[in-house]
């Protein structure tokens, strides 16, 4: 049997070979070294001698467990927040016959553009005990001084967290029911099902594994996300896993003395989001059995609302000013003030540009705008071409080979930013012959291993759509591997490329768990110089920083949005 015969039954060759080794080294390497980090006295994966004694001291220890049972009700909490929302929104939008829907998509959309800790620091200053605009409000029209909604609390944190959330549920849920075929709504009202068993029994059995897939990923991304957590928990001493690495790597906690107990912790977060990981990419791998859209054009049947239309109406604006107006206005009235003080007309003609104009001329925040651009840019632009490689291999070659690469590719969304962090931070500290500690470079390929199962899962489904008969043609005519995916695949595959270009620049924009864990003197992003005001004590000058990026991430959405719009019309 001749090695041609061999490559083309296992599916390896060069590009294979390639991307296996680009993804070891971005996802195996550094989970390997942070398992080291785990055996090793210090917790630094050079440093001699071998010990569980970690594992003994951390999962021996009530508080540890007493965080991971906050981290559960945290996470479970935010996620049925956060689809009990986004169900009732989608349905309203893709299944009755509410107006200006068009309008509605874009401004359940827009609350993406604001990072959660942003929104966080917003509802601190509205509902914070000691400067809450609400409950200072409320205090004086009630006289009830005593009285507080306290923010700083886990309510506070699953509020905040299923709120940010809503979007991303909103847009995975949008196209299950708007693809339901309604020939079985039909035929169920037609043998006499009341609305109860129509839903019990059409509703329900297709929307399940959207419905459970979404509901994965939300839980997956509750225990996940530190912004949220590590702005209104850990100020009081509130943690989840996620915050507590993050506390326990940085000076605060003691510094380099604290990473055998990160790595230690990391290993146990990253055995439970391997296992909702796993549950997910089977959930939507089996998803095409409940397909009812097929090749006969269709609209979904509509249910009319009647008198419920504005009422309704009135409910997604309530959402629309939680998620946004109110958040936004008080951060607006933040950034004009010279310190913190309450809204009022008294306090109007304090009101200047001067921490705006200091935005523009301060050399940190200009050097920390060029940073986040320069990563953002960078690393879209590899995960975007990555993920059409890696699409190519999973869907053209199969075989083993393919299934590898996939699990690979697949493999980082179980891996939070702060595991990211912290890995990396191992190893380059540890590699001299290549030197990016410290630089916007350790930044970009933390970016890019995150972001790369976002990528490829919109370039595969692409992919799946593209006959191989394009690509045999233009190899019978003698054209290179190379050639034919300069000009066949990626002409092809562009518009998808494209999509992924955008939305991972935005969330490389908004990102802050990575880029606080890998910051450096001259690496600093424009969420972690926001992030270094508000805890440094200048709220003011950190929510002039947030305005202006939710004017850049604004303005990205606003191509996304126009560039989805471009692609419907054709």
């Amino acid at each position: 049997m001749t090695s041609a015969v061999l490559r083309r039954r296992s599916g390896i060759s060069l590009p294979v070979v390639v991307v296996l080794m680009i993804l070891a080294y971005l996802v195996l390497v550094p989970l390997g070294i942070l398992v080291v980090s785990s055996l090793t006295p210090s917790g630094l994966p050079f440093d001699p001698g071998w010990t569980f004694r970690n594992y003994l001291t951390v999962y021996g220890d009530p508080d540890f467990w007493m965080m991971v049972w906050t981290t559960i009700k945290f996470a479970i909490g935010s996620m049925l927040g956060a689809m009990l929302l986004g169900v009732a929104l989608a349905w309203v939008v893709e299944r009755t016959d509410l107006p200006g829907k068009q309008a509605l998509r874009i401004c359940l959309t827009l609350p993406m553009a604001i990072p959660p800790f942003l929104l966080a620091i917003g509802w601190i200053l509205l509902l914070s005990p000691r400067i809450g605009f609400i409950n200072t409000l409320i205090q004086d029209l009630t006289g009830l001084e005593d009285f507080s909604i306290n923010i700083y609390s886990l309510g506070g944190m699953i509020f905040v967290q299923a709120i940010s959330l809503v979007p991303s549920t909103f847009l995975i849920l949008c196209p299950a029911f708007r693809n339901m075929d309604p020939s079985l709504e039909e035929a169920a009202m037609t043998s006499g099902a009341a609305r109860g068993k129509l839903f019990l029994k059409i509703f329900l059995p297709l929307l399940a594994p959207s419905l459970l897939a979404a509901s994965i990923f939300m839980l997956m991304v509750g225990f996940l996300v530190f912004d949220v957590p590590g702005t209104l928990g850990m100020p009081v001493n509130i943690f989840v896993l996620s915050s507590r690495i993050v506390y326990l790597a940085t000076d605060t906690a003691g510094g380099m003395s604290a990473y055998h107990i990160i790595s230690t912790i990391a290993v146990f977060f990253l055995v439970i989001l391997l296992l909702q990981a796993s549950l997910y990419h089977r959930l939507t791998r089996n998803a095409n059995r409940f397909v009812t859209v097929t090749g006969k054009n269709f609209r979904p049947r509509l249910f009319k609302l009647g008198g419920w239309k504005w009422p309704i109406m009135g409910m997604v604006f309530i959402y629309f000013c939680l998620a946004t107006i109110i958040p936004l206005g008080i951060l607006v009235w933040t950034s004009l003030m010279p310190w913190l003080m309450p809204p009022s007309l008294e306090a109007v003609s304090m009101a200047s540009l001067s921490n705006h104009m200091a935005f523009f001329t301060n050399p940190l925040t200009l050097r920390a705008l060029a940073n986040s651009l320069l990563i953002g840019v960078a690393a879209s632009t590899v995960v975007a071409l990555l993920s059409v490689l890696i699409s190519w291999i999973v869907v053209r070659r199969g075989g083993k080979s393919g299934k590898v690469v996939d699990f690979l590719a697949f493999l980082p969304i179980a891996i939070p930013g702060t595991m990211i962090g912290v890995a990396l931070v191992y190893v380059y500290l540890n590699m001299p012959v290549l030197n990016i500690y410290g630089s916007v470079w350790i930044i970009t390929i933390a970016y890019i291993t995150t972001y790369i199962p976002f990528g490829t899962r919109s370039t595969n489904s692409v992919m799946m759509q593209l006959h191989k008969e394009l690509e045999e043609a233009a190899r019978t005519s003698g054209a290179s591997w190379f050639r034919v995916m300069r000009s066949v695949v990626l002409p092809l595959t562009l518009p998808a490329a494209l999509a992924v270009w955008i939305w991972v620049i935005a969330h490389c924009i908004r990102e802050l768990s990575s880029a606080l864990l890998l910051q450096g003197g001259s690496n600093q992003t424009l969420p972690v110089v926001l992030w270094n005001f508000w805890v440094g004590g200048e709220p003011n000058k950190a929510a002039a920083v947030g305005l202006w990026l939710v004017v850049l991430l604004f303005i990205t959405m606003l191509v996304w949005q126009l560039w989805g719009s471009r692609k419907t019309a054709k």
